[in-house]
């Protein structure tokens, strides 16, 4: 990235993403479910540069500067939903088909009712929308020993 701007090789990269929904020259559209699944993990203490890391977006590739604007970004969003006691409109039937039949999305960023295809973070992430403050607090120690077995696992193979 030179100036703000992607290039087409980047750009294309960058397209080819679960997290991104579009990406222009100098913009990017980051996809609904990634949008909560970064609040949620961020919430729970991990860094964001991780977390987009993990998703493909290099922070050296995107700047780190895109990445801090877009947390402060959706945590007033988030400030603002939690204010007007208003949870977003396009998350609660995807709460809702969770808790009922497991909703989920394939490699090409399809949803469909699958299980086994979307990892746990992402199922937690996602159900979190719809749970109290109380419940908030243990899915975020879930999410805390979720990331300590996986370090675990690192240093036990």
């Amino acid at each position: 990235m030179s100036g703000g701007k992607f290039t087409t090789k980047e750009r294309a990269y960058l397209a080819s993403l679960p997290a991104v929904k579009s990406v222009s020259a100098s913009h990017i559209r980051y996809a609904d479910q990634f949008r909560v699944e970064v609040m949620c993990r961020y919430n729970a203490g991990e860094s964001p540069s991780d977390i987009f890391r993990e998703a493909g977006l290099d922070p050296k590739l995107i700047g780190y500067k895109r990445i801090e604007r877009c947390i402060a970004r959706w945590k007033k969003q988030q400030e603002r939903e939690e204010r007007n006691g208003k949870q977003p409109q396009r998350y609660l039937q995807d709460i809702d088909e969770l808790q009922d039949g497991s909703l989920t999305q394939d490699d090409s960023g399809e949803t469909k009712s699958d299980d086994a295809s979307q990892d746990p973070i992402s199922k937690l992430a996602r159900a979190q929308l719809a749970i109290s403050k109380r419940d908030l607090l243990i899915a975020r120690q879930a999410l805390r020993i979720d990331e300590l077995e996986r370090v675990l696992r690192k240093f036990v193979r």
